[in-house]
């Protein structure tokens, strides 16, 4: 595979954190499905923990962690999550003035829902739940688990 990072609309795929290869090859994500990985590689890494994009990341996991107030904590984290994906279709908007391809599918339009709730067998755990809408007018759900400690 030839890749040419200038113009690309796709990214490596992961799974665990792994690369994914396929007859020997990396396999690669597009449209929704890279706007669902870009979403939980922006959630999964600390804000400010990129020194060469300091602004990239979510402090999600900040949010949960030193409070006895459930509901409280919960909705920082909506906050918080809401604002970072609000930086990340920033971020789509730059690559598409640098002249990188970025397809409607993998753009993020509006976020529709989200919710965070504290998993009622593990308190360290919550449960995120997400729908964005695509510029190609596509509902995109995007779930994944955040543990506190």
């Amino acid at each position: 595979m030839i890749v040419s990072y200038s113009c690309m609309s796709f990214d490596l795929k992961l799974f665990g954190g792994d690369l994914v290869i396929n007859n020997g090859d990396f396999a690669v994500v597009e449209d929704s499905d890279k706007l669902v990985q870009d979403v939980l590689k922006l959630v999964s890494t600390q804000l400010g923990s990129n020194p060469f994009f300091p602004a990239y990341g979510s402090p999600i996991s900040q949010a949960l962690i030193g409070t006895s107030d459930v509901i409280f904590a919960q909705d920082v984290a909506i906050n918080q999550l809401q604002a970072s994906i609000e930086r990340l279709k920033d971020l789509q908007q730059d690559q598409i003035k640098n002249n990188q391809i970025v397809t409607a599918q993998e753009q993020i339009s509006v976020i529709k829902d989200v919710s965070v709730k504290q998993a009622r067998d593990d308190p360290r755990y919550y449960y995120v739940n997400l729908t964005v809408i695509n510029k190609a007018f596509q509902s995109v759900p995007i779930s994944f688990a955040v543990v506190t400690s």
